[in-house]
């Protein structure tokens, strides 16, 4: 049985790549949710090379939100109690606000675009006279 899971949350230190035995490159992060007063920790598996790559894109302390099909495995350390870990392996992964664009000192600004060419529908009636009769400039 497989379970689908949409978990939000928080980046728990950046995203790191690395390679499996095979030699395929995959990404794992640790997002922590919030779960009524307390938190909620996720292990993020992600093998898809464009979810990756969005995961890799953000760092320590962003929200996200990440689906993919979820296994859950229950531990006891020595001397402890059970534990469960949750770890999620994702197909998608969404940023929940942009990263920042880098800024540079000058602030280049986009030149005007021209206004569009008339379509062939015209506000004056050919004798120069505003075809509508009110005083809008366009």
């Amino acid at each position: 049985m497989t379970a689908h899971v949409l978990v939000s949350g928080t980046l728990y230190r950046a995203p790191e790549q690395k390679t499996s035995k095979a030699g395929k490159p995959f990404v794992v992060a640790t997002i922590r949710a919030k779960d009524g007063d307390g938190s909620q920790w996720w292990k993020v598996m992600c093998f898809s090379e464009s979810a990756g790559a969005e995961l890799l894109r953000l760092a320590d302390g962003d929200a996200l939100s990440v689906q993919g099909s979820m296994r859950a495995e229950l531990w006891t350390p020595e001397g402890g109690e059970a534990r469960v870990n949750l770890t999620v392996f994702a197909d998608s992964v969404l940023a929940l606000r942009p990263a920042a664009k880098p800024r540079t000192k000058k602030e280049k600004t986009e030149p005007q675009r021209p206004a569009p060419a008339d379509r062939g529908f015209s506000r004056h009636a050919g004798n120069g006279e505003d075809y509508f009769g009110d005083a809008i400039p366009f």
